[in-house]
């Protein structure tokens, strides 16, 4: 089965203006925010405005170049979206009679600038999976951007190496800037060269991310579990160090608002040692949840948030966090954090 990585894009939509139609009927006119070439906008009669808000809303795709067919689990379920799921469990594999080397899977991104490939080279749905199959050695990667006639035009290339090791890797690449202010760009990913697998020939990936250059951000608190008195939720995003949120430890957690920015991490600033600090956090949005522990130290500590469609900061909604353990406090048993500060790749309006 094979497909091509030219398919039309699919588009974001968001409203731009009611207007009235000649016939006095009220419609909406949305602005497009788009990967690939579509029209700025298109008017859209106002009963179907739920109907789009409550679609979902991609703003990035994957095609690969080919991969296995299957009937029982469904057509499409070894196709490039596996490797852009966030499940290890899933991944792209290739047919066992193809070369392997030459394969391909591109990957739709937003104006950005392209800085990093992120990968797990085999698929990591346990050690065995892992090595059974064969697995990524090394990449080309070719980066595209659409243009401000709407064509997409070559930016650069580059390669990259990785080890034969379970886990994520990311490798550093040139950095590319992609796209305009109403498209971004694709980002080829070929394989070079493949450890081959002990058992079976098929080149198996579970995920691959383009990592965006970060900006700075700092995010809105909207929700928390709770407060302690003269401890609100503003103090963390207040940028003065002194002040903090404090709350019970006991399922503590606190709800971000990207306001349109596409966050990429989340950095956590302690609060006081007199207050229990984070130890163990989740991170979710969209339905994937990403954990990690976090050291006892000074400055931010940072955590990943999920990504979605296969490029850093394309989570799409409110972010939960959840402070799953804690480091004890001296005198306070509530947990305490001074700042949450975030890092975002692309901002995609409200």
């Amino acid at each position: 089965m094979t497909t091509s990585p030219s398919d039309p894009n699919r588009v974001r939509i968001l409203p731009r203006r009611i207007a009235e139609a000649p016939s006095g009927v009220e419609t909406l006119t949305f602005a497009v925010l788009q990967i690939g070439p579509a029209p700025k906008e298109f008017p859209v009669i106002a009963p179907l405005f739920a109907a789009l808000l409550l679609a979902p809303t991609a703003n990035a795709g994957a095609v690969a170049s080919s991969f296995k067919p299957e009937t029982r689990l469904g057509a499409n379920y070894w196709n490039a979206a596996s490797a852009i799921d966030g499940k290890m469990e899933t991944c792209w594999m290739v047919n066992g009679e193809s070369a392997n080397r030459g394969e391909s899977v591109t990957i739709d991104i937003p104006k950005g600038e392209v800085d990093k490939l992120s990968m797990v080279i085999g698929w990591a749905k346990d050690s065995t999976t892992f090595f059974d199959y064969a697995r990524v050695k090394e990449v080309r990667v070719e980066v595209m951007s659409y243009n401000d006639d709407r064509q997409l035009v070559p930016v650069g290339t580059a390669s990259a190496k990785f080890e034969d090791k379970e886990g994520w890797q990311t490798v550093d690449i040139d950095n590319f800037p992609v796209g305009t202010d109403e498209a971004g760009g694709k980002v080829k990913i070929s394989i070079v060269d493949i450890y081959p697998g002990k058992d079976y020939p098929n080149l198996a990936v579970s995920e691959m991310l383009v990592v965006l250059k970060e900006s700075d951000n700092v995010p809105p608190v909207s929700a928390v579990s709770g407060a302690d008195t003269g401890h609100g939720k503003e103090l963390m995003s207040d940028s003065k160090p002194t002040t903090f949120w404090s709350a019970p430890a006991q399922d503590a957690s606190f709800t971000l608002n990207p306001s349109g920015f596409g966050l990429s991490r989340i950095g956590i600033t302690d609060g006081p040692k007199d207050y229990a600090r984070p130890k163990k956090v989740s991170v979710t949005v969209g339905g994937h949840t990403n954990t990690a522990d976090l050291p006892d130290a000074a400055g931010p500590q940072w955590i990943d948030v999920p990504a979605m469609n296969g490029y850093s900061g394309s989570a799409w909604g409110n972010i939960d966090v959840k402070i799953l353990d804690t480091y004890p406090g001296t005198k306070n048993t509530s947990v305490a954090i001074s700042e949450v500060t975030a890092k975002a790749t692309t901002y995609e309006g409200l």
